[in-house]
């Protein structure tokens, strides 16, 4: 969570470094007319994002009798055009990602998996199996290596048992 905070604080001062950057590279016009160009499809997506996802649900119900509505593609266009809307390329990166539906499902996918290794691995499993209350987890270490926390819970566990 800190290397978040600290990510969005630097944020504008990186986005600003970026900005004079293009501009010496690209030239004052095509950098602004760049900054307007995102911040004009930005606003456009969120105010299109919801009406578009509803109608086409309204016409899926018609046409077949079950209408649904992608409330994870349209949150995604939202917080994308949010995104392309702030003036910066790393923003409008990240707005890219989020309402290209290819981008997001490769983005959504290997951040799922990254947490996935997390619960399995280092947390010891996940639902009511052998692994639930700790027994799967795995130390890459000496015996002395384990920290006082994790005897502390070892300990709590054998007197929930007695």
């Amino acid at each position: 969570m800190r290397k978040l905070s600290g990510f969005i604080l630097l944020l504008p001062l990186i986005e600003l470094v970026l900005l004079i950057a293009m501009g010496a590279a690209m030239g004052f016009l095509p950098t602004l007319l760049w900054i307007v160009a995102t911040g004009v499809w930005g606003v456009w997506l969120m105010r299109t994002a919801g009406p578009n996802a509803m109608a086409r649900a309204r016409r899926e119900m018609a046409q077949t009798g079950r209408g649904e509505v992608d409330g994870l593609g349209v949150a995604a266009n939202f917080v994308g055009g949010l995104m392309l809307l702030v003036p910066g390329p790393i923003t409008d990166l990240f707005g890219l990602v989020l309402v290209t539906p290819f981008l997001r499902r490769l983005a959504f996918g290997a951040w799922l998996a990254g947490h996935l290794q997390h619960v399995v691995v280092e947390r010891g499993g996940f639902g009511n199996g052998p692994t639930a209350r700790g027994g799967g987890n795995v130390f890459d270490g000496e015996a002395e290596d384990v920290t006082h926390r994790e005897r502390e819970r070892e300990r709590l566990e054998r007197d929930d048992w007695r």
